[in-house]
């Protein structure tokens, strides 16, 4: 069938809209068709070509969905359900799949890569008849798309939260949850920092709020975010671009410091403060991921005389089958504020402006692209 989808064919160049072709599912996979996608920091990561992929490529991550059509051996799908799309399907028989870490699917992660879904193929060619990749499993930034069954968690009828508010389940909730309550663990009264109150960000200070840690310290260099770090729970802002975190923190803390920062942004600089920030035994945990070509450059010396950590996190270890189900739930409560964090909806046409505005940092909250 006929798609309409903004395709990556230069890195950091406008991504053109156009029309392609896309194949139908296979055995165990399901067609959508997309009702909205958020545009996370990754996909300026990936378009920037800091995270580089294959190309040309169709990304987009954060999704929500409706199917239209199942392939063979589909069970747990039918036409009409709406489904949040997963950036990462587990296999749950590799290596780190057996070892509870299916964020880490090593079967799935070369798929993921390069753009093809779970047999090797991409499901898109252009209108030359060739091969366009299908990202993240998903293909947000399209009309349409095919996802394995198993990324694509369907919504229960009962909740009727708008899809601009649960294609966010699909990446800046789950990772900001898990950084919080899967990785650090974080408990009420724990000191928590939090760099680059972005989707994901906000989302870390709003589950810290919940756990009731304190301090909640939220550090970005736009002091134009202040106010919806405060509404999601931060204790205290610091505007990075006109005062050092770290002597504030130092002094909110007792002169101790933080015993967890999360690094949100995939800023050398940040991550760099952050580790300045924690205190003995305190742990950094990063989420951001900065250009491949980058360094930070960390005082190690410190690490074992102060017992400190650097953990890295992918997707904050979440469980898609097992955990988005539960954190349905509880945004549909409306405890997550995920009605705040939708600060702009645009068209697919729109996308080129909202990678502009985030390279200027002129984008609060999330902006989501709204089909039709």
């Amino acid at each position: 069938m006929k798609i309409k989808a903004a395709v990556l064919r230069k890195y950091g160049a406008p991504m053109p809209i156009e029309e392609l072709e896309l194949a139908p599912p296979r055995e165990h996979e399901v067609q959508v068709k997309m009702l909205a996608c958020g545009f996370c920091h990754s996909d300026l990561s990936v378009w920037q070509g800091h995270i580089p992929q294959d190309i040309p490529m169709v990304a987009g991550h954060e999704a929500c969905a409706v199917v239209e059509k199942v392939g063979p051996g589909v069970s747990k799908l039918k036409p009409g359900d709406r489904v949040i799309g997963c950036w990462m399907v587990p296999c749950g028989h590799c290596y780190q799949c057996r070892r509870g870490h299916p964020n880490l699917c090593e079967t799935a992660m070369p798929f993921f890569q390069a753009g093809n879904l779970l047999d090797g193929t991409s499901r898109l060619t252009d209108k030359h008849g060739k091969r366009v990749g299908l990202g993240s499993f998903i293909a947000g930034f399209a009309t349409h798309s095919v996802m394995p069954e198993t990324g694509a968690i369907r919504v229960p009828d009962h909740i009727k939260l708008p899809p601009e508010q649960l294609c966010q389940l699909g990446c800046s909730v789950a990772t900001g949850w898990g950084s919080v309550v899967n990785v650090a663990g974080a408990r009420e009264g724990n000191s928590i920092g939090v760099w680059g109150c972005g989707g994901i960000g906000l989302n870390a200070i709003r589950f810290a709020a919940l756990r009731h840690c304190h301090p909640i310290v939220a550090v970005d260099i736009e002091a134009s975010k202040r106010d919806l770090a405060l509404e999601f729970g931060a204790t205290h802002f610091i505007d990075n671009s006109q005062t050092d975190p770290i002597p504030v923190i130092k002094e909110l803390t007792g002169g101790a410091g933080l015993e967890f920062a999360i690094e949100a942004i995939g800023d050398p600089g940040a991550q760099v403060q952050a580790w300045w920030a924690i205190r003995s035994g305190g742990t950094v945990i990063t989420i951001g991921i900065p250009p491949i070509d980058s360094t930070t450059n960390l005082p190690l010396f410190y690490a074992p005389l102060h017992a400190k950590s650097i953990r890295g996190t992918l997707y904050g270890e979440t469980h898609p089958t097992e955990d988005l189900p539960h954190l349905m739930e509880v945004m549909n409560t409306g405890v997550l504020k995920t009605d705040k964090l939708v600060t702009r909806l645009i068209r697919l046409e729109e996308l080129d402006e909202v990678r502009r505005a985030m390279l200027a940092r002129e984008v609060k909250g999330r902006w989501v692209i709204k089909y039709d």
